[in-house]
């Protein structure tokens, strides 16, 4: 179904819902474009998915553009992604020129400079804007934590990153030093009316993990995020063994492979080879989001285990099904955990470990975590609020007319 933005009364109600459409009344027919690596995989591409129909239900004339690349230019840019996060790389010449060129044939095919508002997202498609002789406002929205980049990246990037007229960033911590143009926080949303978020009713939610093949008789400990060595899912792993000892539960590591990853495969395989060791473990790849509703609602314990994190949407997913989420200290996880009341914050394995088996064993913590959760995403993180935050943004480039 199409997204309506009405349908959303229910959650933030009909005064929240009018003030959007009144804020964006200046904004009726500008056209904008969003420009993103991938239609599907990760939660750039599931917010593209209901935000660009919100718009247009608000009169703003939204379009979604996906790059074209090849598996030269995706290798790339997955390095482009893992330097930008810390890690050090050899950026060579003949990585660059496969990067521009690709950024080159995007510009050719796509005409996105007829807009009113380009919203670039992420490092893949940043180049672009050197192909255009600028008219339109130019946004840069950053999903990543880019905290603690390589400086040859960014390097590399910054002539580009200084042509936008502004940037988009998840968390005040990934500032970019240096840049004179402004730099705003909108931080990332959940849909509650997706096919992944949804209400669910405990019947089906257990028929379904049944016919997955997963034990509703265990305590159930899980993992869903993509195969991708920041999300540490060994490190969960390990945690799961010590765990296993203090009491009886299963584990589920369940995430996708997302077309602008061919890291993930790799990945993937190393992880399943780690676990084939350990009984209890399952390593789920093909469940399509109707599943994933049900093993977030259904799971004792949510593990976000990640070293570096742009924002962790899956944290915010469990939070509203009411289920308690365990996350690291890094990118946007704190600023959806409050340690001790919307879920817990792990200082290191030790003190996971210590964690997940106090709520393993404590049905009343449990419960208690669950309520505040859901109404911390409430509050913060649904999909309205997001909307809310670019139309505001683009107010800034078009503001209102003077009364």
């Amino acid at each position: 179904m199409i997204p309506k933005l009405k349908e959303y009364e229910q959650f933030v109600g009909k005064e929240e819902i009018e003030k959007i459409r009144s804020s964006a009344e200046h904004l009726i027919g500008k056209r904008v474009v969003h420009v993103n690596a991938t239609a599907y995989g990760g939660g750039v591409a599931e917010m593209l998915n209901t935000l660009v129909f919100l718009m247009n239900d608000v009169g703003i004339d939204a379009g979604w553009r996906v790059l074209f690349g090849n598996q030269s230019f995706f290798e790339v840019t997955k390095g482009i992604h893992n330097s930008l996060q810390g890690q050090e790389w050899d950026f060579t010449d003949t990585m660059k020129n496969t990067y521009l060129e690709f950024c080159k044939r995007n510009s050719i095919i796509n005409h996105i400079d007829e807009h009113d508002i380009v919203v670039i997202h992420d490092p893949q498609p940043l180049a672009m804007i050197r192909e255009y002789q600028k008219k339109a406002k130019w946004v840069w929205r950053c999903h990543i934590d880019i905290s603690n980049h390589a400086q040859n990246t960014m390097d590399f990037l910054f002539p580009f990153l200084d042509n936008y007229d502004c940037s988009v960033i998840s968390s005040q911590l990934y500032r970019i030093k240096h840049l004179k143009k402004p730099q705003f926080i909108i931080h990332p949303s959940i849909d509650p009316l997706s096919t992944k978020n949804a209400d669910l009713s405990d019947e089906k939610a257990r028929q379904l993990l049944s016919e997955g093949g997963i034990d509703l008789d265990k305590p159930i400990i899980t993992q869903i995020s993509r195969f991708d060595p920041w999300k540490n899912p060994i490190g969960v792993i390990k945690m799961y063994e010590e765990i296993k000892k203090e009491t009886d539960c299963q584990l589920i590591l369940a995430g996708n492979m997302a077309a602008d990853d061919p890291e993930g495969p790799v990945i993937y395989h190393k992880v399943r080879q780690y676990a084939e060791k350990i009984p209890g473990i399952k390593i789920l790849t093909d469940k399509d989001d109707l599943f994933i509703n049900a093993l977030q609602r259904r799971s004792d314990i949510i593990f976000q285990n990640s070293v570096r994190e742009g924002f962790a949407l899956t944290v915010s997913e469990a939070m509203w099904k009411g289920t308690p989420v365990l996350g690291t200290h890094v990118g946007g996880i704190p600023l959806q955990i409050k340690d001790g009341k919307t879920g817990f914050l792990m200082n290191n394995k030790e003190d996971g470990i210590k964690k997940a088996v106090k709520l393993l064993k404590d049905d009343k913590l449990r419960e208690k975590i669950s309520k505040t959760a859901k109404e911390h995403v409430k509050k913060n993180f649904l999909i309205t609020r997001h909307l809310q935050d670019y139309i505001d943004l683009f107010s800034k480039f078009y503001p209102p007319p003077m009364i």
